[in-house]
């Protein structure tokens, strides 16, 4: 698989994920010793760039990669959690959903998706099988193009 043809994979599986959660961020991040770097982006601002780096500790995606599953905030109602989150002084989310991405059988980040509207409705079983769907997903492309090995 070329690059290209990664990038393209990724990235229509972030603008589905933001458009099946009614988000406008979708993020892939690669997490290793306590630092989150987007790794992927979709987002409607354009805000954000892949190689940005963040303290692990200072973003919502923390809860996700420390207890390895997903999480989901339809609001985020505690103003000292919101205003923590490092993209939050420029992209203040109000809703908020995450999966760990497991590559080669170990935690290798986050695939989150948020937005600055609250949600209408909750985030129910059907939107944490699909994070975990996405995520898994993402894992094997990402092991692929790791290890070398392209998906079937």
């Amino acid at each position: 698989m070329s690059n290209t043809q990664f990038k393209d994979r990724v990235n229509k599986l972030l603008a589905n994920g933001n458009r099946e959660f009614s988000t406008t961020l979708a993020v892939v991040a690669r997490i290793d010793n306590n630092s989150y770097e987007i790794y992927a982006v979709q987002s409607n601002s354009g805000a954000y760039v892949p190689g940005e780096k963040y303290a692990l500790g200072d973003t919502l995606s923390r809860e996700v990669f420390d207890n390895q599953l997903p999480v989901a905030r339809n609001h985020i109602d505690n103003p000292t959690r919101t205003t923590l989150h490092p993209l939050y002084r420029s992209l203040p989310i109000e809703c908020y959903i995450g999966a760990p991405i497991i590559v080669n059988g170990k935690p290798w980040g986050c695939v989150d998706f948020s937005s600055m509207a609250q949600r209408d409705g909750s985030f129910d079983k059907q939107h944490v099988d699909r994070i975990n769907s996405l995520a898994a997903e993402l894992g094997e492309l990402i092991d692929s193009v790791e290890t070398g090995v392209q998906p079937v």
